[in-house]
């Protein structure tokens, strides 16, 4: 079941979590603003990284931290990029997928008339 990993502002104090419904979430820590959420089968690993790097900033007993504006812009990054560290990222994308099919065709081409077509056609001659 999809869960929600999020970043929400409350005056000078921001809280990171998970829930799996972001509204209700919204509602019960009002005032607070939606920075930013990242949508995931897997809260716990993210969270618990996220809890690891901001440990130090962390008001003691609550899940409220008191991070700077670029560990805000971090962790919103973090938040945007799926959280995955780009474990999963697309070995070849653009042109040199392009260029990557082209040559792969070419190849697969090459090899079925050398290895197939060739070898019938000389039983004929």
């Amino acid at each position: 079941m999809a869960s929600y990993v999020y970043l929400i502002q409350n005056g000078d104090l921001f809280n990171i979590g998970s829930t799996n419904n972001l509204e209700r979430t919204r509602i019960d820590l009002r005032p607070g603003e939606l920075i930013s959420f990242l949508i995931t089968d897997k809260p716990e690993p993210l969270i618990k990284n996220l809890r690891k790097t901001y440990a130090d900033n962390r008001l003691p007993g609550s899940d409220y931290y008191r991070l700077a504006n670029s560990q805000v812009k971090e962790c919103t990054s973090v938040l945007e990029s799926d959280g995955s560290n780009n474990y999963f990222q697309p070995f070849l994308k653009g042109p040199s997928l392009f260029i990557f099919f082209i040559f792969s065709w070419f190849l697969l081409t090459y090899f079925i008339i050398e290895f197939v077509v060739n070898p019938v056609l000389a039983r004929f001659s």
